[in-house]
């Protein structure tokens, strides 16, 4: 079988899955805009390619969390609205204004530095929303901040703020008391602000989970991030609406080889062959985002079979037992996570067998593993 490409370690990135996704998200926010999160470059399927295949389908907000993200962006010509979620330091404050971001208030000690770059640059008012810690412990403005935080932002004449946001702890438990104690918190916030003078026509906090499982928790504006890329962060968000995985992370077999009972496989002989085995390399390792980990218990699918990971995952390689797969030949695809119906094997399964999440997974796919899009 011809190899296509170079180097035949490559992650597939369905558009019309994405797409998909999208709008049974859509079907869940009785009328409020989605804010698609396309931090850590999309969760690792591309940031630029994935925020234009979402404007074409009307979305008209995203979420970065750094100031490079957002000019990653620009520089690719999206001209709708960023909102630089992941915090900044002072001395990016003009960079934020010349790129017209959104930014996040999130310290009462970037107000007046963010105001004198918008006057310095003629761009006032300049739009801002402000980041309220309500029980994470993450960045935010504390709720004994507020008085505060409302006379800093009655001095800053270039400012203008026009929404608020929360952080939820813990969103994928739907009759969570945290939840229900972080947006009483959010909600008293917002009526201190707006008692104050501050309209706050913006205003978000659901995330993947509570957009699906916490109607309270439904603003104006939402923010899902893993479940655009078809993975429900919790098993109820499954049980609601049907997602299709956006990411096939998939290699070729590069060697095929026979060898008899006894034998060590990769470093450390964690494995040893217990009979006479088929034993396949593949050019993918924890260097591409495949984990070290996946050696206990991993599998692949090849041929429309599983076959398990065995002996130490490799910087570079990984090898597989092939003994039960018939046909098998050098070049025959081999799906790492991801595919479709039978032959499938869910991230979600893959990140537990790494103790880790799928979030880190899909991050760490990486710079060397190239992008193939397919509509």
């Amino acid at each position: 079988m011809a190899v296509e490409i170079d180097r035949p370690t490559v992650a597939e990135i369905d558009l019309s899955a994405l797409r998909a996704n999208y709008r049974a998200l859509r079907t869940y926010t009785n009328g409020a805009k989605i804010m698609a999160v396309v931090k850590a470059d999309a969760y690792g399927h591309g940031a630029v390619t994935v925020a234009r295949t979402l404007r074409e389908d009307g979305c008209l907000h995203f979420g970065v969390a750094t100031v490079e993200e957002a000019r990653e962006l620009r520089k690719a010509g999206l001209q709708e609205r960023i909102y630089l979620l992941g915090g900044f330091f002072a001395q990016q404050a003009e960079a934020i204004v010349t790129l017209d971001v959104i930014p996040a208030l999130f310290d009462l000690s970037l107000i007046e530095p963010l105001d004198r770059a918008a006057e310095r640059l003629g761009r006032r008012p300049f739009v801002t929303h402000m980041k309220i810690d309500t029980g994470a412990t993450r960045l935010g403005i504390l709720p004994s901040e507020l008085p505060r935080a409302i006379e800093l932002l009655r001095g800053a004449s270039a400012l203008r703020l026009e929404g608020a946001f929360t952080l939820l702890a813990n969103a994928g438990d739907p009759g969570s008391p945290v939840t229900d104690q972080q947006l009483s918190v959010f909600n008293e916030a917002v009526a201190r602000l707006r008692a104050a003078g501050f309209e706050l026509s913006v205003n978000h906090v659901a995330n993947s989970a509570a957009l699906v499982l916490r109607h309270d928790a439904h603003y104006n504006l939402m923010r899902p991030g893993l479940a655009l890329y078809g993975l429900p962060p919790v098993y109820a968000v499954r049980e609601q609406v049907h997602l299709r995985p956006v990411m096939t992370f998939k290699t070729r077999l590069m060697q095929l080889k026979r060898v008899p009972a006894g034998r060590g496989v990769s470093y450390g002989h964690t494995f040893v062959t217990p009979r006479e085995s088929t034993i396949g390399v593949l050019p993918v390792g924890y260097a591409d985002g495949y984990r070290r980990g996946l050696q206990h218990g991993g599998e692949v699918l090849i041929r429309g079979y599983r076959a398990p990971v065995v002996g130490a995952v490799c910087m570079d390689l990984t090898m597989v037992d092939l003994t039960e797969v018939p046909g098998v030949r050098i070049g025959d695809e081999v799906i790492l996570w991801g595919g479709a119906g039978e032959a499938m094997i869910s991230v979600n399964d893959v990140a537990r067998l790494a103790q880790t999440i799928s979030y880190e997974m899909l991050c760490t796919v990486g710079r060397r593993v190239q992008r193939i899009y397919r509509s």
